[in-house]
Parts: structure tokens; C-alpha cells; sequence
């Protein structure tokens, strides 16, 4: 049975390989590149191997500024 495994390079790049057979008979197919995560970041990967959850943070843009009116009903009498 082979079984969908993962590890993070040291260029960042979270790798993927198929591994396979029994314990005396191991089989590691070739690594290849999948994307790249930040190395704080933490990941897993569903069970069927074809879904990630990648928790990062995202870079926020200031928001823009909210202007609070006080006493607005006395300028409605004027």
C-alpha cells in the first residue's frame, strides 16, 4: 500500500513523495516540489494526500479612519 509523504526543504518548499512496501522492502519514489510556505508556518495534509491547511499569517492593510459625530441631534435643530 503506498502512502503519500511530506517534508519541508530548506529552501522552503514543502516536497512530496510516495512511499510504499514493507518495512523490508521500502520503496521512496522521487521528491518534488509542491509550493512554497513559510518556515514558521504551520501545515498538514488531509488523509488522501490532496488537500493542505496552511496556517499563515496575512499582511493587513491599515483600515480606513472612522469619524464618531457627538450630540449630531442638536445640529439637526439649527
Amino acid at each position: 500500500m503506498a502512502k503519500r509523504s511530506s517534508t519541508l526543504a530548506p529552501d522552503n518548499k514543502l516536497m512530496a513523495t510516495v512511499v510504499s512496501g514493507q518495512v523490508a522492502s521500502l520503496v521512496v519514489g522521487a521528491l518534488r516540489p509542491l509550493f512554497e510556505v513559510h518556515p514558521y508556518d504551520a501545515y498538514d495534509v488531509t488523509t488522501d494526500g490532496r488537500r493542505f491547511l496552511v496556517d499563515t499569517a496575512v499582511e493587513q492593510k491599515a483600515s480606513a479612519p472612522i469619524t464618531l459625530v457627538l450630540n449630531w441631534t442638536a445640529d439637526l435643530k439649527r
